[in-house]
């Protein structure tokens, strides 16, 4: 027998789902598609699958100001939790290092761990009387730059026990409690549950140790599967990790060939086939199904539609594209136009008119990434945008970073192939 440990990473109680469309917003509501709904979707799986304990590993309220909305929201849940003798215990993370201890203090049976930047270590009875050791440390402030790790200490025993902490794992000189997997992995735990980076890690093998993951995408940047955890771990030690994709709603990125189509007013049928698709795996890979899912679509292959195609992926009949299935919502978040000009390259670039000027920078571009006059090319690239992201007038952007090599190459591609289409939709029109 085993403890059964229902594992959940970032919620971010109080953020609100972005980029959905109101109609869909009005006709479901915003709480029950963003993590307040993925919080009670949570509890009933945790209640269903008979969880011996909740673990809550930091980020769990996106701020202070959001404590009376938390409150409602985790009081509900834990106590209907407790109700039927699962444990709930948490560690504070970045966002929430001055709202959730309080909330704990509020909430009858809500335990948080570690507080302070303390280790602490509870035990966990599982339904047959098996026992685990869940060990935490809670954020001592909005911010802390030295490892978690460096001063601490591990109870021993033959009680095996669970590392509980929110971190950033291998990212160097960070604010936020940076560790390295080697100190992870040199610590007498069975396996590390990690919250802060919200894309899920694989949790598989002998001893799991990575991230849980967001409980639900907030934006369409972190698209894919999410959703809490089901960790159980035997009296030996061993554990199993299953990911439980439940979020209420769920974003995906999704090719869309455009090879064979004739004329731009396929385009529309194209993306509905593609959502049957998505449609059908999603059937058979979520735990339970989304109420919503936002694509993101990227048109690809090679097709002579291409500034055709370009100027449909603007148009607001595309932007208002939503089609349900199985009671599952689906809407276009973003139509991008990768496909290629459907011309030999090669035999393009031989001429010395401007088509041929593009396509002899599009092959550059697919050359090796060690190839001299491809990185002379993105060396090139790198110093017109360093001009943009460096000027002053951009100061208030939250992020001026230089791009890396590989993003000036997709920026380089798109360039060049929208220039080539509209440079040969011109000469075909002159013709």
């Amino acid at each position: 027998m085993s403890v059964r440990l229902f594992c959940i990473g970032d919620i971010h109680l109080g953020r609100r789902p972005t980029r959905v469309p109101s109609e869909l917003l009005e006709h479901v509501g915003a709480r029950d598609l963003g993590p307040a709904g993925a919080w009670r979707r949570a509890v009933e799986e945790a209640l269903a699958l008979e969880a011996d304990a909740v673990l809550l590993a930091g980020d769990v309220v996106e701020d202070e100001k959001d404590f009376y909305e938390a409150y409602g929201l985790l009081e509900d849940g834990v106590r209907r939790l407790l109700g039927r003798g699962i444990a709930v215990l948490a560690v504070a993370g970045n966002h929430d290092v001055a709202v959730l201890p309080r909330l704990a203090d509020s909430i009858e049976g809500f335990q948080l761990l570690g507080r302070r930047g303390t280790w602490e270590t509870a035990v966990v009875r599982g339904r047959s009387g098996e026992l685990v050791r869940v060990t935490g440390w809670s954020f001592p402030g909005a911010s802390y730059d030295v490892s978690p790790l460096a001063a601490a200490t591990f109870e021993s025993g033959e009680v095996p026990a669970i590392g509980l902490l929110h971190c950033d794992r291998d990212g160097g000189t960070s604010p936020y409690a940076p560790v390295r997997s080697s100190e992870l992995e040199a610590a007498p735990v069975v396996a590390w549950l990690l919250g802060h980076v919200h894309v899920p890690d694989p949790l598989s093998g002998r001893r799991p140790i990575g991230y849980l993951g967001s409980l639900c995408g907030l934006d369409p940047g972190e698209a894919g599967p999410r959703g809490p955890w089901l960790v159980e771990v035997d009296s030996a030690g061993s554990v199993r990790a299953r990911h439980l994709p439940m979020a209420p709603v769920r974003w995906e990125l999704v090719d869309v060939d455009v090879s064979g189509l004739e004329n731009p007013g396929d385009l529309g049928p194209a993306l509905v086939g593609a959502i049957d698709g998505l449609h059908e795996r999603l059937l058979h890979q979520c735990h339970r199904r989304p109420l919503a899912v936002g694509c993101r679509f990227r048109l690809v292959g090679r097709s002579r539609l291409g500034r055709a195609l370009s100027q449909a992926a603007q148009s607001d009949e595309i932007a208002g594209l939503i089609a349900s299935r199985d009671e599952v919502v689906y809407f276009a978040d973003k139509l991008t136009n990768e496909s290629l000009p459907a011309v030999d390259l090669n035999e393009l670039a031989k001429g010395t008119d401007p088509p041929a000027l593009v396509a002899r920078k599009l092959l550059v571009l697919e050359r090796p990434v060690d190839d001299p006059e491809r990185r002379r090319l993105l060396a090139a690239v790198r110093e017109q945008l360093d001009g943009v992201t460096k000027d002053n007038r951009y100061a208030l952007l939250a992020d001026r970073a230089t791009p890396s090599e590989e993003e000036c190459a997709a920026l380089a591609r798109r360039v060049c192939v929208r220039a080539l289409e509209e440079l040969l939709a011109q000469v075909e029109e002159a013709s």
